[in-house]
């Protein structure tokens, strides 16, 4: 369903596999995603997206794990970059694919108040992109909070394998 709301939520099983898994796990699911989202919804030109949800995994993998364990300390940091590293990707990937034309209706909207300032095109496709990617972020942030808090404790933590006991 297409609500029109100003987040896209494409990259919440990303970060989740990238989270509890490592971030090749995420680079795996966002893969799939975006193969999907070209299939399904948009063309094989918008496969070039994979690079934001694979920036999305690597963030992710790497900013909020420590020592195979989640470091939740690093939330606010990690979602600050992930702004900033997914949205100037998202916007440069549109204005190359697409000369800066952006199709979400939020990001249309945001674009236009900014064309309206007096702003120019490029910069105003970079804030038009940047504002929906700070409410993206944050709700996606709350659905990976909410599946993490729902999820059996075998999921987080995942036994401990042979190699591991014998470094003990």
């Amino acid at each position: 369903m297409h609500f029109d709301l100003p987040f896209w939520l494409d990259m919440s099983g990303t970060v989740l596999a990238a989270l509890l898994l490592e971030p090749t796990a995420g680079l795996l699911v966002g893969l799939v995603n975006n193969f999907g989202l070209a299939v399904f919804n948009y063309s094989s030109s918008s496969l070039i997206f994979y690079a934001v949800s694979a920036s999305a995994a690597l963030v992710v993998g790497v900013n909020m794990r420590r020592n195979g364990e989640i470091d939740w300390k690093r939330t606010v940091p990690t979602m600050g970059l992930l702004v900033i590293v997914t949205g100037v990707l998202s916007a440069l990937l549109s204005i190359w694919q697409t000369g800066g034309t952006l199709t979400h209706p939020w990001e249309v909207y945001f674009y236009d108040l900014a064309v309206s300032a007096g702003i120019p095109w490029v910069l105003a496709c970079f804030i038009g992109t940047m504002v929906i990617k700070v409410f993206d972020v944050i709700v996606t942030a709350g659905i990976i909070a909410l599946l993490y808090f729902v999820l059996p404790n075998s999921l987080k933590y995942p036994p401990e394998t042979i190699i591991e006991k014998e470094k003990i």
